[in-house]
């Protein structure tokens, strides 16, 4: 096989990977319909709730609510095979992106367990 026959089926792989690629494009609404049940079975509390944000296909996510104030701490959503927690309580909830399911909800449940305290007792004296 000469120089000129390896490129070409050099290129060959590298096109069928490319093509591959953009067909297996990543479908965000079904990882997190699937990342739903392992958040709502490591996180059981009687403080937050999880719930499936259907606004439409492009900006769904999971919503996370502390369920006694009803506040939104944040969201879940999947974009280009990732996994990412936002929050707009940046004084309280740190913002993180993991590739691994099982992984993030670890995360999210460190998260939440960490800064859920802090949270609650300064709105509760902001409440007073």
């Amino acid at each position: 096989m000469g120089f000129d026959d390896e490129v070409d089926a050099a290129r060959k792989r590298f096109e069928a990977e490319i093509q591959e690629d953009e067909t297996e494009s990543f479908d965000a609404l079904g990882a997190l319909k699937a990342l739903l049940p392992k958040i709502e079975s490591k996180i059981k509390s009687r403080r937050l709730t999880f719930s499936l944000s259907e606004d439409d296909e492009d900006d769904t996510s999971i919503l996370v609510v502390h369920s006694p104030s009803e506040e939104e701490l944040g969201y879940v959503f999947a974009e280009d095979g990732e996994y990412i927690f936002e929050s707009s309580l940046a004084d309280y909830f740190d913002d993180f992106v993991d590739e691994d399911a099982d992984r993030f909800v670890d995360r999210l449940y460190e998260t939440l367990r960490a800064d859920l305290p802090k949270y609650e007792v300064e709105t509760e004296r902001d409440d007073d």
